[in-house]
Protein backbone atom coordinates (compact mmCIF):
# COMPACT_ATOMS: atom_id res chain seq x y z
CA UNK A 1 0.00 0.00 0.00
CA UNK A 2 2.87 2.35 0.86
CA UNK A 3 4.50 1.62 -2.52
CA UNK A 4 1.27 2.48 -4.35
CA UNK A 5 0.96 5.76 -2.47
CA UNK A 6 4.59 6.59 -3.28
CA UNK A 7 4.08 5.87 -6.98
CA UNK A 8 1.02 8.12 -7.14
CA UNK A 9 2.86 10.88 -5.28
CA UNK A 10 5.75 10.68 -7.72
CA UNK A 11 3.36 10.88 -10.69
CA UNK A 12 1.71 13.96 -9.21
CA UNK A 13 5.10 15.62 -8.70
CA UNK A 14 6.17 14.83 -12.24
CA UNK A 15 2.86 16.15 -13.55
CA UNK A 16 3.29 19.31 -11.47
CA UNK A 17 6.85 19.81 -12.75
CA UNK A 18 5.60 19.68 -16.34
CA UNK A 19 3.08 22.43 -15.60
CA UNK A 20 5.70 24.50 -13.75
CA UNK A 21 8.05 24.35 -16.74
CA UNK A 22 5.33 25.78 -18.98
CA UNK A 23 4.71 28.63 -16.51
CA UNK A 24 8.31 29.88 -16.20
CA UNK A 25 7.64 32.96 -18.42
CA UNK A 26 4.58 33.69 -16.29
CA UNK A 27 6.66 33.54 -13.10
CA UNK A 28 9.25 35.90 -14.58
CA UNK A 29 6.52 38.44 -15.39
CA UNK A 30 5.03 38.12 -11.90
CA UNK A 31 8.48 38.67 -10.36
CA UNK A 32 8.83 41.83 -12.43
CA UNK A 33 5.41 42.93 -11.16
CA UNK A 34 6.59 42.48 -7.57
CA UNK A 35 9.81 44.47 -8.06
CA UNK A 36 8.06 47.29 -9.97
CA UNK A 37 5.21 47.46 -7.45
CA UNK A 38 7.59 47.54 -4.49
CA UNK A 39 9.96 50.20 -5.86
CA UNK A 40 7.38 52.42 -7.54
CA UNK A 41 4.77 52.53 -4.78
CA UNK A 42 7.39 52.84 -2.02
CA UNK A 43 8.80 55.87 -3.84
CA UNK A 44 5.31 57.39 -4.12
CA UNK A 45 4.63 56.87 -0.40
CA UNK A 46 7.98 58.41 0.53
CA UNK A 47 7.68 61.47 -1.76
CA UNK A 48 4.00 62.30 -1.27
CA UNK A 49 3.85 61.28 2.38
CA UNK A 50 7.09 62.74 3.75
CA UNK A 51 8.85 65.03 1.27
CA UNK A 52 6.14 67.28 -0.18
CA UNK A 53 5.27 70.31 1.93
CA UNK A 54 2.45 72.83 1.82
CA UNK A 55 -1.07 72.29 0.50
CA UNK A 56 -1.77 68.59 -0.05
CA UNK A 57 -5.48 68.87 -0.83
CA UNK A 58 -5.29 67.41 -4.34
CA UNK A 59 -2.61 64.88 -3.36
CA UNK A 60 -4.24 63.70 -0.13
CA UNK A 61 -5.39 60.27 -1.35
CA UNK A 62 -2.26 59.42 -3.34
CA UNK A 63 -0.18 57.94 -0.45
CA UNK A 64 -3.13 55.82 0.70
CA UNK A 65 -3.78 54.57 -2.83
CA UNK A 66 -0.06 53.81 -3.16
CA UNK A 67 -0.09 51.78 0.07
CA UNK A 68 -3.04 49.75 -1.18
CA UNK A 69 -1.32 49.25 -4.55
CA UNK A 70 1.92 48.24 -2.82
CA UNK A 71 0.29 45.47 -0.80
CA UNK A 72 -1.90 44.36 -3.72
CA UNK A 73 1.06 44.04 -6.09
CA UNK A 74 3.21 42.14 -3.58
CA UNK A 75 0.47 39.82 -2.31
CA UNK A 76 -1.19 39.07 -5.66
CA UNK A 77 2.08 38.58 -7.55
CA UNK A 78 3.61 36.33 -4.87
CA UNK A 79 0.34 34.39 -4.63
CA UNK A 80 0.37 33.90 -8.39
CA UNK A 81 3.94 32.56 -8.27
CA UNK A 82 3.00 30.15 -5.46
CA UNK A 83 0.01 28.90 -7.46
CA UNK A 84 2.20 28.43 -10.53
CA UNK A 85 4.78 26.45 -8.56
CA UNK A 86 2.12 24.22 -6.98
CA UNK A 87 -0.41 23.78 -9.76
CA UNK A 88 -1.08 20.18 -8.69
CA UNK A 89 0.56 19.99 -5.23
CA UNK A 90 -0.98 22.90 -3.27
CA UNK A 91 -2.16 20.87 -0.28
CA UNK A 92 -1.77 23.50 2.48
CA UNK A 93 -5.40 24.42 3.16
CA UNK A 94 -4.80 27.24 5.65
CA UNK A 95 -2.07 28.90 3.61
CA UNK A 96 -4.32 28.83 0.55
CA UNK A 97 -7.26 30.40 2.40
CA UNK A 98 -5.05 33.05 4.01
CA UNK A 99 -3.55 34.02 0.68
CA UNK A 100 -6.96 34.29 -0.96
CA UNK A 101 -8.20 36.52 1.87
CA UNK A 102 -5.30 38.97 1.70
CA UNK A 103 -5.30 39.01 -2.10
CA UNK A 104 -9.02 39.86 -2.14
CA UNK A 105 -8.70 42.40 0.71
CA UNK A 106 -5.79 44.32 -0.86
CA UNK A 107 -7.37 44.32 -4.32
CA UNK A 108 -10.79 45.47 -3.09
CA UNK A 109 -9.17 48.17 -0.94
CA UNK A 110 -7.43 49.61 -4.00
CA UNK A 111 -10.70 49.54 -5.97
CA UNK A 112 -12.72 51.28 -3.23
CA UNK A 113 -10.02 53.93 -2.83
CA UNK A 114 -10.33 54.70 -6.55
CA UNK A 115 -14.08 55.16 -6.10
CA UNK A 116 -13.52 57.54 -3.17
CA UNK A 117 -11.07 59.56 -5.28
CA UNK A 118 -13.65 59.77 -8.07
CA UNK A 119 -16.29 61.16 -5.69
CA UNK A 120 -13.77 63.66 -4.32
CA UNK A 121 -12.85 64.90 -7.82
CA UNK A 122 -16.54 65.11 -8.81
CA UNK A 123 -17.31 67.39 -5.86
CA UNK A 124 -14.27 69.56 -6.58
CA UNK A 125 -15.00 70.02 -10.29
CA UNK A 126 -18.75 69.64 -10.79
CA UNK A 127 -20.08 71.02 -7.51
CA UNK A 128 -17.55 73.64 -6.35
CA UNK A 129 -20.26 75.63 -4.55
CA UNK A 130 -21.55 72.59 -2.66
CA UNK A 131 -20.20 70.76 0.34
CA UNK A 132 -16.72 69.35 -0.10
CA UNK A 133 -14.99 66.42 1.58
CA UNK A 134 -13.41 67.71 4.77
CA UNK A 135 -10.45 65.96 6.39
CA UNK A 136 -12.86 64.18 8.73
CA UNK A 137 -14.96 62.83 5.85
CA UNK A 138 -11.88 61.79 3.90
CA UNK A 139 -10.68 59.70 6.82
CA UNK A 140 -14.16 58.28 7.32
CA UNK A 141 -14.39 57.32 3.64
CA UNK A 142 -11.01 55.56 3.77
CA UNK A 143 -12.05 53.63 6.88
CA UNK A 144 -15.32 52.64 5.21
CA UNK A 145 -13.42 51.43 2.16
CA UNK A 146 -11.19 49.26 4.36
CA UNK A 147 -14.17 47.92 6.31
CA UNK A 148 -16.22 46.96 3.25
CA UNK A 149 -13.16 45.38 1.61
CA UNK A 150 -12.54 43.31 4.76
CA UNK A 151 -16.19 42.15 4.96
CA UNK A 152 -16.18 41.08 1.31
CA UNK A 153 -12.81 39.31 1.65
CA UNK A 154 -13.82 37.13 4.63
CA UNK A 155 -16.14 34.77 2.62
CA UNK A 156 -13.18 33.98 0.33
CA UNK A 157 -11.87 31.70 3.10
CA UNK A 158 -15.05 29.61 2.82
CA UNK A 159 -15.41 29.38 -0.95
CA UNK A 160 -11.70 29.02 -1.81
CA UNK A 161 -9.12 26.50 -0.63
CA UNK A 162 -7.03 23.46 -1.58
CA UNK A 163 -9.27 21.69 -4.08
CA UNK A 164 -8.66 18.19 -5.59
CA UNK A 165 -9.02 17.74 -9.36
CA UNK A 166 -8.57 14.79 -11.68
CA UNK A 167 -6.09 14.27 -14.48
CA UNK A 168 -8.10 11.85 -16.61
CA UNK A 169 -5.19 11.03 -18.89
CA UNK A 170 -2.92 9.88 -16.04
CA UNK A 171 -5.71 8.77 -13.74
CA UNK A 172 -4.37 10.74 -10.74
CA UNK A 173 -5.60 13.56 -8.54
CA UNK A 174 -3.81 16.82 -7.86
CA UNK A 175 -4.63 19.67 -5.50
CA UNK A 176 -4.68 23.35 -6.41
CA UNK A 177 -5.51 26.56 -4.57
CA UNK A 178 -8.75 27.67 -6.21
CA UNK A 179 -12.52 27.81 -5.88
CA UNK A 180 -13.70 24.75 -3.90
CA UNK A 181 -15.86 22.35 -5.87
CA UNK A 182 -17.21 21.04 -2.55
CA UNK A 183 -18.48 24.46 -1.40
CA UNK A 184 -22.20 25.13 -1.19
CA UNK A 185 -23.35 25.83 -4.74
CA UNK A 186 -26.15 28.20 -3.74
CA UNK A 187 -23.92 30.17 -1.40
CA UNK A 188 -21.17 30.29 -3.99
CA UNK A 189 -23.57 31.63 -6.62
CA UNK A 190 -24.95 34.26 -4.22
CA UNK A 191 -21.47 35.40 -3.22
CA UNK A 192 -20.31 35.44 -6.84
CA UNK A 193 -23.39 37.38 -7.86
CA UNK A 194 -22.79 39.89 -5.06
CA UNK A 195 -19.19 40.44 -6.14
CA UNK A 196 -20.33 40.81 -9.75
CA UNK A 197 -23.00 43.34 -8.75
CA UNK A 198 -20.49 45.36 -6.71
CA UNK A 199 -17.98 45.25 -9.56
CA UNK A 200 -20.55 46.44 -12.12
CA UNK A 201 -21.76 49.15 -9.73
CA UNK A 202 -18.24 50.46 -9.12
CA UNK A 203 -17.34 50.41 -12.81
CA UNK A 204 -20.61 52.17 -13.74
CA UNK A 205 -20.11 54.76 -10.99
CA UNK A 206 -16.56 55.49 -12.11
CA UNK A 207 -17.65 55.90 -15.73
CA UNK A 208 -20.58 58.18 -14.81
CA UNK A 209 -18.58 60.36 -12.40
CA UNK A 210 -15.64 60.87 -14.72
CA UNK A 211 -17.92 61.40 -17.73
CA UNK A 212 -19.57 64.32 -15.92
CA UNK A 213 -16.16 65.59 -14.83
CA UNK A 214 -14.86 65.35 -18.39
CA UNK A 215 -17.81 67.33 -19.76
CA UNK A 216 -17.29 70.00 -17.11
CA UNK A 217 -13.60 70.34 -17.94
CA UNK A 218 -14.38 70.46 -21.67
CA UNK A 219 -16.88 73.29 -21.14
CA UNK A 220 -14.36 75.18 -19.04
CA UNK A 221 -11.66 74.83 -21.69
CA UNK A 222 -14.08 76.14 -24.33
CA UNK A 223 -14.89 79.20 -22.20
CA UNK A 224 -11.19 79.79 -21.59
CA UNK A 225 -10.46 79.75 -25.33
CA UNK A 226 -13.30 82.21 -25.97
CA UNK A 227 -11.98 84.58 -23.29
CA UNK A 228 -8.47 84.39 -24.68
CA UNK A 229 -9.78 85.08 -28.19
CA UNK A 230 -11.74 88.12 -26.95
CA UNK A 231 -8.69 89.40 -25.11
CA UNK A 232 -6.63 89.12 -28.29
CA UNK A 233 -9.30 91.03 -30.24
CA UNK A 234 -9.37 93.80 -27.62
CA UNK A 235 -5.61 94.23 -27.80
CA UNK A 236 -5.63 94.23 -31.60
CA UNK A 237 -8.17 97.11 -31.57
CA UNK A 238 -5.66 99.43 -29.91
CA UNK A 239 -6.44 98.64 -26.30
CA UNK A 240 -2.81 99.11 -25.32
CA UNK A 241 -2.30 102.53 -26.95
CA UNK A 242 -4.78 104.58 -24.94
CA UNK A 243 -4.93 104.92 -21.18
CA UNK A 244 -8.73 105.23 -21.17
CA UNK A 245 -8.98 102.10 -23.27
CA UNK A 246 -6.65 100.31 -20.88
CA UNK A 247 -8.86 101.34 -17.98
CA UNK A 248 -12.02 100.17 -19.67
CA UNK A 249 -10.35 96.92 -20.61
CA UNK A 250 -9.26 96.41 -16.98
CA UNK A 251 -12.78 97.08 -15.79
CA UNK A 252 -14.19 94.63 -18.31
CA UNK A 253 -11.71 91.97 -17.18
CA UNK A 254 -12.57 92.74 -13.56
CA UNK A 255 -16.27 92.28 -14.27
CA UNK A 256 -15.55 89.06 -16.15
CA UNK A 257 -13.56 87.65 -13.24
CA UNK A 258 -16.26 88.85 -10.85
CA UNK A 259 -18.85 86.85 -12.79
CA UNK A 260 -16.63 83.76 -12.70
CA UNK A 261 -16.23 84.21 -8.94
CA UNK A 262 -19.98 84.08 -8.40
CA UNK A 263 -20.56 81.05 -10.57
CA UNK A 264 -17.53 78.80 -10.13
CA UNK A 265 -15.55 79.52 -6.93
CA UNK A 266 -16.56 77.92 -3.62
CA UNK A 267 -17.23 80.07 -0.55
CA UNK A 268 -16.06 83.37 -2.05
CA UNK A 269 -18.26 86.45 -1.55
CA UNK A 270 -19.19 88.65 -4.56
CA UNK A 271 -17.28 91.91 -5.00
CA UNK A 272 -18.90 95.03 -6.33
CA UNK A 273 -18.12 95.67 -9.99
CA UNK A 274 -18.19 99.47 -9.80
CA UNK A 275 -15.60 99.90 -7.03
CA UNK A 276 -13.07 97.16 -7.57
CA UNK A 277 -9.65 98.09 -8.95
CA UNK A 278 -6.75 96.07 -10.27
CA UNK A 279 -5.00 96.45 -6.97
CA UNK A 280 -8.00 95.20 -5.01
CA UNK A 281 -8.31 92.27 -7.39
CA UNK A 282 -4.84 91.07 -6.38
CA UNK A 283 -5.42 91.69 -2.66
CA UNK A 284 -6.33 89.02 -0.16
CA UNK A 285 -9.73 89.50 1.50
CA UNK A 286 -10.99 87.25 4.32
CA UNK A 287 -14.24 85.39 3.82
CA UNK A 288 -15.98 82.31 5.22
CA UNK A 289 -16.05 78.75 3.93
CA UNK A 290 -18.63 76.03 4.55
CA UNK A 291 -17.26 75.38 8.01
CA UNK A 292 -17.64 79.00 9.11
CA UNK A 293 -13.89 79.65 9.39
CA UNK A 294 -12.21 82.70 7.90
CA UNK A 295 -10.01 81.86 4.93
CA UNK A 296 -8.04 84.23 2.66
CA UNK A 297 -9.56 85.26 -0.64
CA UNK A 298 -7.29 84.35 -3.56
CA UNK A 299 -6.49 86.73 -6.38
CA UNK A 300 -7.91 86.01 -9.81
CA UNK A 301 -4.50 84.85 -11.06
CA UNK A 302 -4.13 82.43 -8.16
CA UNK A 303 -7.70 81.23 -8.63
CA UNK A 304 -7.04 80.43 -12.28
CA UNK A 305 -3.81 78.65 -11.35
CA UNK A 306 -5.64 76.74 -8.62
CA UNK A 307 -8.33 75.67 -11.06
CA UNK A 308 -5.72 74.42 -13.52
CA UNK A 309 -4.17 72.32 -10.74
CA UNK A 310 -7.56 70.83 -9.86
CA UNK A 311 -8.21 69.91 -13.49
CA UNK A 312 -4.71 68.50 -13.96
CA UNK A 313 -5.04 66.14 -11.00
CA UNK A 314 -8.56 65.21 -12.07
CA UNK A 315 -7.30 64.21 -15.52
CA UNK A 316 -4.50 62.23 -13.85
CA UNK A 317 -6.97 60.25 -11.75
CA UNK A 318 -9.17 59.75 -14.81
CA UNK A 319 -6.24 58.10 -16.58
CA UNK A 320 -5.59 55.89 -13.55
CA UNK A 321 -9.25 54.82 -13.57
CA UNK A 322 -9.21 54.03 -17.30
CA UNK A 323 -6.18 51.76 -16.78
CA UNK A 324 -8.01 50.10 -13.87
CA UNK A 325 -11.01 49.34 -16.07
CA UNK A 326 -8.85 47.93 -18.87
CA UNK A 327 -6.91 45.72 -16.45
CA UNK A 328 -9.90 44.33 -14.53
CA UNK A 329 -12.26 43.46 -17.38
CA UNK A 330 -10.25 40.31 -18.37
CA UNK A 331 -10.05 39.11 -14.75
CA UNK A 332 -13.79 39.60 -14.19
CA UNK A 333 -14.64 37.79 -17.43
CA UNK A 334 -12.44 34.77 -16.61
CA UNK A 335 -13.84 34.60 -13.06
CA UNK A 336 -17.37 34.38 -14.48
CA UNK A 337 -16.34 31.61 -16.86
CA UNK A 338 -14.57 29.78 -14.03
CA UNK A 339 -17.67 30.00 -11.81
CA UNK A 340 -19.88 28.47 -14.53
CA UNK A 341 -17.49 25.63 -15.35
CA UNK A 342 -15.66 23.86 -12.49
CA UNK A 343 -13.27 22.15 -14.94
CA UNK A 344 -12.54 25.39 -16.79
CA UNK A 345 -8.74 25.25 -16.42
CA UNK A 346 -8.46 21.57 -17.40
CA UNK A 347 -9.79 22.32 -20.86
CA UNK A 348 -6.60 24.15 -21.89
CA UNK A 349 -3.17 22.90 -22.92
CA UNK A 350 -0.11 23.91 -20.90
CA UNK A 351 0.61 26.76 -23.33
CA UNK A 352 -3.02 27.86 -23.38
CA UNK A 353 -3.14 27.84 -19.59
CA UNK A 354 0.03 29.93 -19.41
CA UNK A 355 -1.40 32.56 -21.76
CA UNK A 356 -4.74 32.60 -19.95
CA UNK A 357 -3.06 32.99 -16.55
CA UNK A 358 -1.09 35.95 -17.91
CA UNK A 359 -4.32 37.59 -19.09
CA UNK A 360 -6.05 36.73 -15.81
CA UNK A 361 -3.32 38.36 -13.71
CA UNK A 362 -2.84 41.41 -15.89
CA UNK A 363 -4.94 43.27 -13.32
CA UNK A 364 -1.78 43.59 -11.20
CA UNK A 365 -0.56 46.13 -13.77
CA UNK A 366 -3.17 48.47 -12.31
CA UNK A 367 -1.21 48.46 -9.04
CA UNK A 368 2.20 49.20 -10.58
CA UNK A 369 1.45 51.76 -13.33
CA UNK A 370 0.26 54.58 -11.05
CA UNK A 371 3.79 55.74 -10.06
CA UNK A 372 4.63 56.09 -13.76
CA UNK A 373 1.53 58.25 -14.26
CA UNK A 374 2.47 60.46 -11.30
CA UNK A 375 5.99 60.89 -12.69
CA UNK A 376 4.68 62.04 -16.09
CA UNK A 377 1.79 64.25 -14.95
CA UNK A 378 2.83 65.67 -11.57
CA UNK A 379 5.82 68.00 -12.07
CA UNK A 380 6.25 68.51 -8.34
CA UNK A 381 6.60 64.75 -7.83
CA UNK A 382 9.26 64.62 -10.56
CA UNK A 383 11.14 67.58 -9.03
CA UNK A 384 11.17 65.91 -5.62
CA UNK A 385 12.61 62.72 -7.13
CA UNK A 386 15.35 64.71 -8.87
CA UNK A 387 16.08 66.59 -5.67
CA UNK A 388 16.46 63.35 -3.73
CA UNK A 389 18.78 61.97 -6.41
CA UNK A 390 20.92 65.13 -6.31
CA UNK A 391 21.13 64.98 -2.51
CA UNK A 392 22.31 61.40 -2.68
Amino acid sequence: MDNVTFDISQKVKEWNNEIVQSLIPNNIILSMYMVAGLLGNSLVIFIYGFKMKGNKEDRYFIPFLAMADLWASLICASFGIAQNMMQATFDDEQLCKTWWFFAAFSTLTSVFFLLIVAVHRYLKVCQPLGRQMTLKWKRFALCMGLTVAFILAVPMTYFYGSDPFLNEELGIYGRRCSRLSSANKTGSLIFGGLLLLITITIITSLICLYSKIGLKIRDHLKRTKIKQRNKTVEHSRGGVSNSDDRLSYTERETQSHDTDDRTEDTGFSTMRRSTITCRELEAVTPTKNNGGKHVPRLSSVKRRKRKRVVYKFTLMFMLITVIFLICYIPKTTIMLLEARNTSFWEEFTYTGRSVLLFVYRIYILNNITNPVIYAFLDKKFTKEIKRCCVCK
